[in-house]
């Protein structure tokens, strides 16, 4: 078969749990003004750009950081951890594709501490870099073109001209794109035109794929849920589906208690709407109601980090994408299990028809990588107040 690697551009250790306290705290946030629209987030690319900050920074910031984020004290012991994690993540060879990327962009008239960049580049393999932030159009475009490469021309315009202004001193940018193959793609030919229930008096009618295989999954009296795994990798989507067109809120708190959930695994019809989403966050607000506060302004302490002290981190962007079709990905192709029809099954089949408001997850046996909800499958942005100029 042909094979795609999984290349790891950030990563975080949870200590705690699957998912941490900060990731979970943080796409509550991105829900609370979101709620009505299609999401999808990597907070764990989030924790991880802060991390790296963290790395830079001294004093109450640091102390700041470090309590949000629920990491050791021993800066060593947080590099080598990620160090250790992403030396054996990128040995393996994977057809699913899932990119983590974080820059900090900084004002050339302040500089970058050489021994930090040469620490984040070693241990988060990842970089801070220094740029003419004043000239807007030209930050813009150094920007986005990094943020295109990164993610495979995927994740476009995470930053415009008028999202700058003069007096920028750095800003934070990451951004999250994942490309996976089925275990057991979906055949196009069964995708059909069905109705999809946005609500119970609206409707829509979208590309709804079809297949029958062998899943884990669950049923309750309030909802369903149901794990599909991806080709040559432990990676998984896992779609918690409430009944009746009910409660996606508590279909939340359903798959922030996934690990301790039991699944069973049995002859399952699935039909899984296709889907395009393109979300972006600035957080600057909501990393300051998590209790990052000296960060954003004069009291900021990044001194290791930048060759000026009392600058403060102006943005902090997060966008993410993904795209869901009947090979998991948008596009290239992989060898998989073969696809079977109804007659193939001589047991019951149990039946999975997402046609209604659904949350998911990108996870893996140690990680949740992304988090989304889907509303409406024709909609592909959450709205966003811009001037283009």
């Amino acid at each position: 078969c042909r094979e795609y690697s999984m290349k790891y551009l950030c990563w975080i250790l949870v200590t705690t749990s699957v998912l941490g306290q900060f990731t979970k705290q943080l796409y509550r946030s991105f829900l609370q003004d979101n709620k009505q629209y299609n999401i999808i987030a990597s907070p764990l690319c989030v924790e991880i750009g802060m991390s790296m900050i963290l790395m830079g920074a001294d004093g109450n910031t640091a102390n700041e950081l470090r309590t949000a984020l629920n990491l050791p004290e021993d800066k060593k012991n947080v590099a080598t951890i990620y160090d250790k994690l992403l030396t054996k993540l990128e040995r393996g060879k994977k057809v699913a594709i899932l990119h983590l990327a974080n820059r900090l962009f900084v004002n050339e008239t302040i500089g970058v501490n050489k021994r930090y960049n040469k620490l984040v580049n070693k241990h988060f393999r990842a970089e801070a870099e220094a740029i003419k932030l004043a000239d807007r159009l030209k930050a813009a475009w150094a920007i986005n073109d990094w943020v295109l490469d990164q993610t495979l021309d995927n994740v476009k315009d995470i930053i415009i001209p008028s999202d700058l202004t003069p007096d920028e001193s750095a800003v934070m940018i990451n951004a999250a794109f994942f490309k996976g193959y089925w275990k057991t793609r979906f055949d196009k030919m069964n995708t059909k035109p069905k109705v999809f229930y946005v609500s119970k008096s609206y409707q829509v009618n979208v590309n709804m794929m079809s297949q029958v295989g062998r899943f884990k999954m669950r049923t309750s009296t309030i909802d369903q849920i149901i794990e599909l795994p991806f080709a040559y990798s432990n990676l998984s989507m896992v779609i918690v589906l409430p009944k009746d067109n009910g409660s996606l809120t508590q279909a939340e708190a359903t798959i922030e208690s996934y690990p301790q959930i039991v699944l069973t695994e049995m002859d399952v019809h699935v039909q899984l709407p296709k889907f395009k989403i393109d979300f972006r966050m600035e957080l600057v607000e909501t990393l300051k109601s998590m209790g990052i506060q000296d960060l954003f302004n004069s009291s900021s302490d990044i001194s290791v980090l930048l060759n000026q002290s009392g600058t403060r981190i102006s943005q902090v962007v997060h966008k993410a994408f993904i795209e869901i079709d009947e090979e998991g990905g948008s596009a290239g192709s992989a060898s998989a299990s073969p696809i079977r029809g109804l007659s193939d099954y001589a047991t019951s089949v149990v039946t999975f028809t997402v046609n209604s408001p659904f949350v998911f997850m990108i996870r893996d046996d140690d990680n949740i990588y992304f988090r989304g909800r889907v509303v409406d499958p024709l909609k592909k942005s959450n709205p966003i107040d811009r001037i283009t100029i």
